[in-house]
Formats: C-alpha cells, structure tokens, sequence
C-alpha cells in the first residue's frame, strides 16, 4: 500500500482489512526502524514475539500463525516497510503462499517508490498472484456497504448493463475489459467505462480482501450463477488462462456436462501436485464425485492425499487394490496394493516392528504376473545388495505382571540371528525410495551388526539426496535412522527442510509428522528447553489440523522433555492424556511412552515401580526384534536402578548386554553410553577410568544430556575419592546442563559441586576445630561440647569463631549446611533421581 508515511494511515487500512472480514480480526502492528534493516527478522520477532533464530524462528512463527488462524481471521500490519528487513519479507512470501485460501492479510505500509536495503525481494513480492499494490488514498471507507438486493433489483431495470458487467467481473474474478465484456456481450471500451462506474458505486470488490461481504453472484438464483460461472470458465479457457484459474470456477459445477470441463480439471490437477498438492485434491475430488469408476483419478487423488490426509487415501488405495483380478488395470492395481502397504503404516494400521518391515518388504506385489524379473527390474535384482531382518525374536513375559523386580536373565543378551532378503530397489521411482525409506529403517531397528549401521545410513542417505522421496514419511523415516547413527545435524536439517515445505504444500499430515518426529531428535540429543518447544509447537499444530488422535509422538516426546526439565507434575498431567491400549504395535511411541512413564516413577523416589516399567520397554524391544541400543536408553537406567536398590551383580550384567548391543551398533553415543553404564555398576577403583573415557566419547556425541550424565557421575566418583579433578568435571556437567535446559541434571551438579567446595573449605578447618564445630551441629550446647571434650567454655567459644570465619557464616545455624548428617537433608540431594 503506497501512501504517506505515518502509524495513523497504517492503523486504517488494518481497520479497513478488519471491517472487511465481516467479524473481528485479530490485527498485529508493528512499525519498522531504520537501524534494524539490516538485522534478519527483526520486524518478524516484534510483530509475532519469536525468539529462536535461523530456520528455528520461521518454524515457531509459522506454527503461531497457524493457531492464530484456528482461532480466526488475521491481519499483519507493517508501517514503514522501506525499512523492513529481508528475511521477514521471504518469510511472509512463504507465509502466504503456505495459508492459501485461509483469512490472512499482510500489510505492507510503505511511502511511494521503491525501497533501498530489501528492493529485490519487494520486486518478487510485487509479482506474486496473492500481492496487489495500491494507492492508500483510493480506498473506499471500510463502513461502505454494497447495495442491497432492493437497490439491484432497481438498478436491473435503470441500468441493466452496468449490472451485467458487475456480475460478469464477479463471475470471472477478473476486471480485465476483454474478458468481461466477452461474457457480458459488450465491446470492450463499453465495457472500460462501466467497470470504473461500477467500482465508483461500490458493485466491484476492492483491491483489499473482503471475505465476509457477500458476493454479488449471491444475489441471483443458484441455477443463474452456475450458468455464469460455467460461461467465465468457458471464456478464460479459450483465453488460455492458466488451468487452475478456470478450474476454480469448475468446482462449484454441480455437472461436469462437457468434455473440455474435466480435461481443465485434470490439466489444473497436474499443474498443482508439485506445489499445491491441496488445490490438487480438490480439483481430482471434484473429478471422482463425477466418475466414481475411474481407476486413473482415484489413483491420482489417492497419491494427493497421502501426504495430506493418508486415512482417505488409504480407502481409495484399498478399493484399487481390491479389484478383482482380470478387471482393470493390473499395473495401477499393483501399484495401488504397493501404496497401501506404506500407507497402512503410516497411519498404524499395520505395526512397524522390525518383522512387519520385513515382512512388507518381501510381500509380492498382487497383480504382478509370476515369473522372473526382466529388464530394468531384472539388472536392479541382480545388483542389488542383500539386507538382513531380524525373525520374530523370542517372546519374553510382561514384567508389569511380575510383582517384583524382574531378573536381568529375563531380557536376552542376543536377538535371534537375521534371515537373509533380496529387496530390489530401483531408486529412479518414487514408490521405490519409500521401500528403500522402509529397508533403511528396518536395519537400523534390528542393528544386526557391525556393519548395519553402514548399509542403514547409505540407504538413508540414498533416500534423501536420490530426488524428492513420494512421501514425507520417506524422507523422515531416513533422517531417523540418520539421527540413530549419530549424524543428528543432518537429521534435524532435513526435517527441518521437510516440515517447512510440507507447510508451504499445505500437507497437514507431513507437517506435524515431520515436526513431531524433529521434536524427539531434539530430544535425544538431550537440547531439553528446544525439545518441549518443538513438541508443544507439533502437538498444537496437530490439534490445529485435526490430526492429534493420529500422532501421539509429540506429546510423548513433550512429556520426556518435562522430565528432564524437572516439571514431573506437567509430564505426569501429558502422559496421562494418552490412550496406551492403542500403541502396542506402535514401536516408537510405545516404548517411548514405557520410557517417560519409568522417568516420572524414578523422579517420584519410586525406583521399584520404575525399575519394572523399564524392564516391560525392555522385553517389549526385544519381543519387536529392535537391536539398536540407542533406540531406548532403557538398559542405561535401569543398570543406575539396580545400583540403588543394591543389586550389584545384576546391574553388572545389564552393562554387559548394553555393551553388547553398543558393538552391533558402534557409534560415539553407544560406545559412551555403554562405558557409562559399566562405569556405574563397576566397583570404586575401577569406576573412574570408564566414567573418564565415557565423558570423552560422549563429547564426541550429539548426546548432550548423556555426556552431561557421564560427567556429572565422574565428579562424584572422583568427589567420593577426595580427588582435586572433581569441581571441574562437576562444573562441566552443570554448564551443560544449564545451556540445554535439564533442569533435573543441573540440580544434581550444583549441589554435587557444593559438597566437593565444602570439603575443600572443611580442610580448612583445624583437628581441635572440626569436632567443637560437629557437636555444634548436632546441637550441642558449649558446655556440653566443653565436657564432652574436655575443654573450657571459653576455648570451645574461641574455636566456634574461627569456625564461623572459614566457613563464611553467621553463627551457629548454618553449621547444619557443612555437617548435614547433624541435621535435614538439604533439598539438592534429594533432586529427582539423585543419589543420597
């Protein structure tokens, strides 16, 4: 909006916007500075109060925006705009094409002219189909009223062409003179003339969006305005208008009576797969209502949808896929059983386990004649490698039934060895990189290995960088096993990447998949604070978009990250909201879910209750066939568990089978994670050479919270030796901790460190004044102490004074704080899962 500078003009039109919307708007103002043109998203954190950086904050404002919508219209207003820094502009670029068709306006409030330090971006903005530039001086006060139906009724028998050119730029969305004296049937110069009048009078809508002002098209009959509007779609498609233009007008066809009509629908349907996948949907909706028997079309939707909303394209895929042999298409009909079996995952109406995986990828393709694979299949099958999956494993009996604790035999020390597969991939198909998404995942679960982790990520990386997966589920299931290879840079960039264009496609599904499965990665690289900000950012989209009963990952990773934040109550509060019964044949959630519910009984001081719980995760892996010892950290705790509750011997033999499981899998965070668990369970002189070389290799990690762990139980190791190297492995532990937002870590550390500063100033202290100073505490009078040590009062009264000196406190009060088994606890030391 060009016009003179100034709050006054800019609160107007954002005024005019809101009036125009027919209920209240929500408007957000904000008016850019000069000095801060050149810092990126400056405006875009003052105008909606992000505060992450880089890619974080178009992710955390995308996901505002997103519930601000839910909740109703939205205006973003922006004063002096000439000011306006780049990266708000391309972030609104992406904004407004990711809200199609939903009540969102921006403002661009800027004096006449183009502006200095972003000018290339407002070139692109300008020729964007959603921008429109205007004269602020030319707007028509938002409180005018179109005339009423009365008024129309009166101006069709005054002046009925003026009418008629109203309603045929209506019809046509367009002010274009040709095109609308074409459906009005008038010469265009006529046409010029009456369009100005008709804007003048307020018939035509404004450059401004008017979303709850009723259309003048409204005021005919139904069966007139569909006969205008098939007639405008008639006239734009000999104009050669682009197909989504015409097929726009197409959808509100109750028939599709001529062929040109669905010809327009699909062309526009294949013109916006790629980028609008949900414009797509409802051109290819709108073809399958008008012939339900077209195998093509519900083909095309069911591919649409899968990212979008896979339960809908699951019923089109099994219809397909249900065709009795000998009738249609037999290769479509392969096709459609192949999405199915992918899609049926997805949406968990199959398991994911290691077997299922297995399972799906070996299932033969009905349809598909029997017999040996000839060309390009047949050289595929012949180069492709052999991959391994895990058979069912032995079943190993629910520990929750078990009233105590269960016995570390119960969890096997090996899976059942692998049967060898042949899964041909050719990876220059779609469909193909799904199964190659899916063999990629099914090696990682299994870690069946040495070499597993190699073959995993070489076909995850085959996923990602080979084209565009068919699905997002493809690209994230890759950069989950990226993420369980250590490489968690690249994991969370390419769901970053993932749920930013799932956004700007409009697949709903993808986008909070992609967020909620980014919020754990987060997560298990232990960056606590930016974990619960992106599982609570995933668990509001999903209840934005309809699809939380389908996903329950974020608010389970939502729940782990409270729990290492300290916040039990609010973990407690989200697990409780989750319906266990329905996970069972979900691997990831449930045994995650096992995992945060052992978290929160071990932060209560219930170790029993935890110790059993994390026994169930255990021997539900096992039962699954998961090998991989970074999956669940289940025998990492549960050794520490076994430690507490004085069972030595059996929290040795769950180190080993971590150890194990860590050399079918060898990365920097298993081999530290292993060395931290046999650290903890070894006896005291053998303890800090692996806790040392634990904290060296974790630093080596993506592991934060691991790393903090292993330094935190170093410094107590080498505190419970006296040793000099204690405070600084303590005060590691605690810088990482307080950096990453584990609250429950860092609590540990402090009061570690204050203990190990304590001894140091306790040495201080002289033999004659370290007992008159410990019967102080215990609560002896001086002539008690003075008796019981056979000295005066006054030179017991003569040591307490240098003792209040060196230990920096006022009197005989805050000698409990330095003797602590003389008097309470401190609260440090019974932080959630603490030692005593």
């Amino acid at each position: 909006m060009l016009g003179s500078p100034g709050r006054g003009s800019v609160d107007a039109i954002a005024r005019h916007v809101s009036v125009t919307y027919g209920r209240e708007a929500n408007v957000r103002r904000v008016g850019c500075r000069r000095e801060a043109a050149g810092t990126e998203h400056a405006v875009l954190r003052r105008l909606l109060g992000a505060s992450p950086s880089g890619h974080e904050v178009r992710y955390a404002t995308h996901s505002l925006v997103c519930g601000l919508l839910a909740r109703g219209p939205l205006v973003l207003a922006i004063g002096d705009a000439q000011w306006c820094d780049e990266g708000t502009l391309r972030f609104i670029d992406q904004l407004m094409r990711a809200t199609y068709r939903q009540p969102l306006t921006v403002l661009l409030h800027l004096p006449p002219g183009l502006p200095g330090p972003a000018a290339a971006t407002f070139h692109e903005l300008a020729t964007r189909d959603y921008c429109t530039v205007i004269d602020a001086a030319g707007l028509r006060p938002a409180d005018t009223a179109r005339p009423a139906s009365d008024d129309l009724a009166e101006l069709a028998l005054r002046e009925p062409r003026l009418l008629e050119v109203a309603l045929a730029a209506a019809a046509l969305g367009s002010t274009d003179p040709d095109l609308v004296g074409a459906l009005a049937g008038l010469p265009s110069k006529t046409t010029g003339r009456l369009l100005e009048e008709a804007g003048a009078r307020g018939l035509l809508p404004g450059p401004l969006p008017a979303h709850g002002t009723p259309s003048l098209l409204d005021t005919l009959p139904e069966a007139e305005r569909e006969r205008l509007r098939a007639q405008a779609a008639e006239i734009l498609n000999d104009a050669a208008r682009p197909a989504e233009q015409v097929a726009d007008l197409l959808l509100e066809q109750s028939t599709l009576d001529r062929s040109w009509m669905r010809a327009v629908l699909r062309e526009a349907a294949a013109a916006a797969r790629h980028d609008r996948p949900a414009a797509a949907v409802s051109y290819l909706t709108r073809l399958h209502a008008a012939d339900a028997d077209d195998a093509a079309v519900r083909m095309d939707l069911a591919t649409a949808l899968i990212d979008i909303d896979p339960l809908a394209a699951r019923k089109h895929l099994a219809h397909l896929a249900g065709t009795p042999p000998g009738t249609g298409d037999p290769l479509l009909r392969a096709h459609a059983a192949d999405l199915l079996r992918l899609t049926s995952l997805m949406v968990h109406d199959s398991p994911d386990t290691p077997a299922a995986l297995d399972a799906l990828l070996r299932e033969p393709d009905p349809g598909r004649q029997d017999g040996p694979p000839t060309g390009r299949a047949r050289r595929a099958l012949a180069a492709a490698p052999t991959v391994s999956a895990v058979s069912d494993a032995a079943a190993i009996p629910d520990t929750s039934a078990v009233p105590e604790v269960s016995p570390v035999s119960s969890i096997p020390v090996a899976l059942t060895p692998p049967t060898p597969s042949t899964v041909p991939v050719l990876t220059d198909h779609p469909t193909e990189r799904m199964v190659l998404a899916v063999r990629a995942l099914r090696t990682a679960l299994t870690a069946s290995g040495p070499d597993a982790r190699e073959t995993a990520v070489a076909d995850a990386r085959q996923v990602l960088w080979s084209g565009r997966p068919h699905t997002a589920w493809a690209r994230v299931a890759a950069a989950r096993v990226l993420a369980l290879a250590d490489d968690t840079a690249t994991a969370l960039d390419q769901l970053q990447r993932t749920v930013a264009d799932s956004a700007e496609r409009e697949e709903t599904w993808a986008e909070c998949h992609a967020a909620s499965a980014r919020a754990l990665v987060l997560l298990e690289s232990g960056r606590a604070a930016e974990a619960a900000e992106a599982a609570s950012a995933a668990s509001r989209l999903s209840e934005a978009e309809g699809t939380s009963g389908r996903s329950r990952l974020a608010s389970i990773t939502l729940a782990h990250a409270l729990v290492a934040r300290g916040d039990l109550d609010r973990a407690q509060e989200v697990l409780l909201r989750l319906d266990g019964r329905r996970l069972d044949d979900c691997v990831w959630e449930h045994h995650h879910r096992l995992t945060a519910l052992a978290l929160v009984e071990r932060g209560r001081g219930r170790p029993e209750q935890a110790l059993r719980l994390f026994e169930q995760c255990g021997a539900g892996l096992a039962a699954a066939g998961v090998g991989n010892p970074v999956f669940s950290l289940w025998w990492v705790h549960s050794t520490e568990l076994l430690m507490r509750l004085g069972q030595p011997g059996a929290a040795a033999q769950r180190a080993d089978f971590g150890r194990q499981l860590a050399e079918r899998w060898p990365t920097a965070r298993s081999t530290g994670l292993s060395l931290l668990a046999r650290g903890v369970s070894a006896d005291p002189a053998g303890c800090v050479e692996l806790l040392t070389e634990s904290a060296r290799i974790l630093a080596q990690s993506s592991d934060r919270q691991s790393h903090a762990l292993a330094e935190l139980r170093l410094g107590k190791a080498l505190l419970h030796r006296s040793d000099r190297g204690a405070p600084a492995r303590l005060r590691a532990a605690l810088a990482t901790a307080a950096r990453y937002g584990l609250a429950s870590v860092a609590e540990q550390a402090r009061y570690a460190l204050r203990s190990a500063e304590g001894r140091h100033t306790l040495a201080a202290l002289s033999h004659a004044e370290r007992p008159v100073a410990e019967l102080a505490a215990a609560g002896k009078s001086n002539r008690a102490i003075a008796d019981a040590l056979h000295l005066t009062v006054r030179t017991v009264e003569y040591h307490l004074t240098n003792v209040y000196r060196k230990l920096g406190i006022p009197g005989r009060a805050g000698l409990a704080r330095w003797f602590p088994a003389h008097g309470p606890q401190p609260a440090e030391a019974r932080a959630p899962g603490g030692t005593r």
